[in-house]
């Protein structure tokens, strides 16, 4: 789901109208939408730039606000240093809204922004038309997405620094849905395992990178509107345990040992994307004996999110 980075004054009459243009974001396009409505201390300053870092639209609405003194600015500040940063950061879909009669200030004067003048009783309507003009939709994303976990068809020998094995091998995608940008140095790592049966979190032994598929490194150059495999796990022939084919330069030794049900937490860091984090649901039921070879393992696994 797209994430729409909503940034505007927080004063009574402006709060209101966020409210109303997150609830049509949500009921209408089917879109997240983050809009900080309050900003107490360092904590929730760094919550909005982490919000912001991740958002793949952003929709500036520049409120225009009275002077009561000499030295009072008719502008929201939060909100011009927010779009600086959607700046810095290179979103480019952004939709900009300035209040009838408000000057332009801050970046506003310098970039070639012409934002969309608007009076407060019709900006809901003006922001609907701008999103369908745009074509804005809950499919798009400027980041890193894990796409989907398969395993593979057939049994694969796999030979590294380590030795060699033989295994059902569960590979998981990531679709890069930038056109302007490659991610390079793209690395992934299993991040936590836990134990659904006793609640038990526990960071992965193993938090070395994992193998993309087709090459031999642990890093990879996802290019713009691609698609790059890395291996999440795989289950042995004749070998009890869930294995990693990760950079690790130790003896391989199984992250999990124990048939039951397991939470994997994966984590994806490339350059210029922010983090991504995938969790899979893993029912372990054993190793691949060896009249296995030709049927399918029991052992399952589905991607949560």
């Amino acid at each position: 789901m797209a994430i729409v980075f909503l940034s505007c004054g927080q004063r009574e009459g402006e709060r209101e109208i966020a409210k109303q243009i997150q609830q049509m974001l949500r009921d209408e396009f089917d879109m997240e939408c983050y809009n900080a409505d309050s900003v107490q201390g360092f904590d929730d300053v760094m919550s909005i730039t982490e919000h912001l870092s991740k958002a793949d639209y952003y929709l500036f609405i520049d409120f225009k606000r009275e002077r009561v003194e000499p030295d009072d600015l008719e502008i929201s500040v939060f909100t011009h240093q927010e779009f600086a940063l959607a700046r810095a950061w290179g979103i480019t879909e952004m939709a900009a809204f300035q209040e009838k009669g408000l000057k332009s200030h801050g970046m506003l004067s310098y970039l070639l922004v012409h934002p969309i003048e608007f009076t407060r009783g019709q900006l809901v309507e003006l922001v609907r038309e701008e999103i369908r003009r745009k074509g804005w939709n809950n499919n798009y994303s400027r980041n890193l997405v894990v796409w989907k976990l398969c395993p593979e068809a057939k049994l694969i020998k796999f030979t590294d620094h380590t030795g060699t094995s033989v295994g059902r091998v569960w590979f998981m995608w990531v679709r890069n849905h930038r056109d302007d940008r490659s991610a390079f140095d793209t690395v992934a790592i299993l991040y936590s395992v836990t134990d659904e049966a006793t609640g038990q979190e526990a960071r992965c032994q193993d938090s070395s990178y994992l193998k993309w598929a087709g090459q031999k490194g642990f890093h990879k150059t996802i290019f713009p509107q691609d698609v790059a495999a890395f291996s999440a796990f795989a289950v042995r022939v004749e070998q009890p345990g869930v294995f990693l084919h990760s950079a690790a330069d130790v003896p391989r030794q199984p992250i999990i040992s124990e048939v039951g049900r397991y939470k994997l937490e994966y984590r994806i860091y490339s350059e210029s994307f922010p983090p991504v984090s995938a969790t899979v649901a893993l029912n372990y039921t054993g190793f691949l004996g060896m009249e296995l070879q030709i049927q399918p393992s029991a052992t399952s696994a589905e991607l949560l999110k």
